[in-house]
């Protein structure tokens, strides 16, 4: 809990200032970047995540990103902050936030949205369409199968949930009957 509110203090800086110095776009890629190299090294993972690893070798893999140009100089100065205060391990939070706060900044949201069976792409648009109206914001749809709710469909958008579920109206109907 305390490494969220951390890390949203970070992200919150790192996005103001990449906002006022016109290069928001181009962070938010280069930490895309960055968190799949992330994803897919167990050795990068480890000297991320590893308090044992000094802060000269963290600081070596950084100078190494630059080089490599997956990180331009505004990055580069943001992660060796990171490194120098011992909060490189809040990398990916840093990254998640600062990308919501960028899509809240658009009147953009994610729903994750729970269904029985995969849906095609014209009940996509139709679903994305209802969520685009009653939210309020440009929707993007992250689907997710689970045949446990039997049917229909289950939305959460930010910290709303919209439940329209077989097995959430069952249990609608069974709250009013007992």
């Amino acid at each position: 809990m305390k490494e969220n509110i951390v890390a949203a203090r970070y992200a919150e800086a790192l996005f103001q200032e990449a906002q006022a110095e016109n290069k928001l776009d181009q962070v938010i890629a280069q930490l895309a970047d960055v968190s799949l190299a992330y994803e897919q090294s167990e050795d990068f993972k480890m000297l991320i995540k590893s308090p044992l690893i000094s802060k000269d070798e963290k600081l070596a893999v950084v100078d190494v990103l630059k080089s490599k140009g997956m990180i331009d100089e505004f990055l580069y100065k943001f992660l060796k902050l990171l490194v120098s205060k011992n909060r490189l391990n809040l990398l990916e939070l840093i990254s998640t936030e600062v990308k919501a706060m960028d899509r809240k900044a658009k009147g953009e949201a994610e729903a994750v949205v729970t269904v029985a069976v995969a849906m095609d792409e014209k009940s996509k648009g139709t679903l994305k369409a209802v969520l685009d109206k009653i939210t309020g914001k440009k929707i993007t749809i992250l689907e997710k199968v689970d045949n446990s709710i039997l049917g229909g469909v289950v939305a959460q958008v930010d910290s709303s949930l919209y439940d329209a579920s077989v097995r959430g109206q069952l249990n609608k109907i069974k709250e009013q009957l007992v």
